[in-house]
Formats: structure tokens, sequence, C-alpha cells
């Protein structure tokens, strides 16, 4: 699932998905700006058949914690 999340990313900044943790900070570390962040979420919805609402994108921060919350999401 962190590939496939890389790899999200990756198509809307750039940066090398090697260089991707899940302790990657979205914006300051990874370089996401808003329309970045609401276009990766779309994206991993898409993906991994969940829904981020914009109320709780806000506080995912890191790659682990979008990480955490589609797992969340899928396990119901």
């Amino acid at each position: 699932m962190l590939e496939q999340l890389k790899a999200l990313i990756c198509q809307f900044v750039d940066v090398e998905p090697d260089t991707i943790t899940e302790d990657s900070i979205l914006r300051k570390g990874l370089g996401l700006n808003s329309f970045d962040l609401v276009s990766v979420a779309t994206a991993a919805e898409a993906v991994f058949g969940v829904t981020i609402p914009d109320s709780k994108l806000g506080g995912l921060k890191t790659v682990g914690d979008v990480l955490s919350f589609i797992q969340a999401a899928q396990q119901g």
C-alpha cells in the first residue's frame, strides 16, 4: 500500500519515490500544496476504494497518517 501511495504522490510533485517514507511530511517535506493534497486524496480514494472527507484531509500531516486513515477506512 505504501508503494502505491508513493506512486500517487509522485504524480503530483517532483520527488523520487525512494525518498518518501511514512514519516514524510506532505506539505513541507514533499512540497504538496492544497490543490496537490486534494488531488492525491482523490486519486487515493479511487485506488483504495475509500472516502477521505475534506474535514479529515487537513489533519493528515504525514504519509503515515494517510496510510493509517486508508487502512482504518478499509476495515470499516
